[in-house]
Order: structure tokens, then sequence, then C-alpha cells
């Protein structure tokens, strides 16, 4: 070691570690912001499949109306908007509340699914010739 003057050392660069132990503080750094933004996608399509299941819901619900309105239809010969007299709990579709809209005299409907709570926004239609279709205004896009 070479010296200034006796007993200080010229500063130089220091002499590597022989057995490196542990992380540097930027590799630290760096594998914590990959498993940040690995988890955010994560939530980010978590949350998209859960839409995805409640819209599904909406279009269940439509088809299930169809259904029951085409029952009620061979019956009485006209289409029904009292959705008791179709046997629909609205406790079952904690997501969408149905409703229903005669046309030409009851000899058509339109069925409705709007959302509430968490998909307040999104509304379906459905007619008894037609499946069942998001509303181009939705919030939410199927």
């Amino acid at each position: 070691m070479n010296f200034l003057s006796p007993g200080v050392p010229i500063p130089g660069p220091r002499p590597a570690r022989k057995d490196p132990r542990g992380f540097t503080l930027i590799e630290l750094t760096i594998v914590v912001m990959i498993i940040a933004i690995l988890a955010a996608m994560g939530i980010y399509l978590y949350r998209a499949m859960v839409n995805k299941a409640r819209m599904t819901q909406a279009k269940t619900v439509l088809m299930h109306l169809v259904r029951t309105e085409t029952v009620y239809y061979s019956n009485n010969n006209r289409y029904t908007d009292d959705l008791d007299l179709l046997d629909f709990d609205p406790v079952k579709y904690t997501f969408y509340q149905v409703s229903v809209v005669l046309d030409n005299g009851a000899q058509g409907f339109t069925g409705y699914a709007r959302g509430v709570g968490v998909m307040t926004g999104d509304l379906w239609f459905v007619t008894q010739d037609v499946s069942p279709t998001q509303d181009n205004t939705s919030t939410f896009r199927f």
C-alpha cells in the first residue's frame, strides 16, 4: 500500500468482495417493480373477468325471460309485463334489475336488464325475436 504521508493510505478503488452475500439495493428494487407490474396486470384481468361473468348473468336472465314469455304467450295468446306471473325472482339476479315493456297491444315485448350496484351503467335488452344485446352507451363492454 502506498502512503502520502506516514499512516495515511492513498485512496483508490476498493477491492472486490471475495464472498458476496445478499443482493444489492438495485437488484431488489428491480424485482419488486417486476412483481408490482405483474400484480397490477393480474388485478386488472381479474376485474375484467368478474365483469364479464356479471354481464353473462344479464344475458342469461334475458334468455330466461324470452323462454318464460314464450310459454306465457302460448298459454294466453299475449305477452305480459308482470314478472310475478312469469315466476321471476328478482333476488336471484343481484347485479341486474329486469323489466318488460309491451309492444303492439301485448303481441310483442322488449325486456331490459339494467345494471345495479357495481354494474350501474350497464344496459341489455332483448325482444322475442332477437338475442340479448348490450346497449351501445353502456359503460361496460362485453
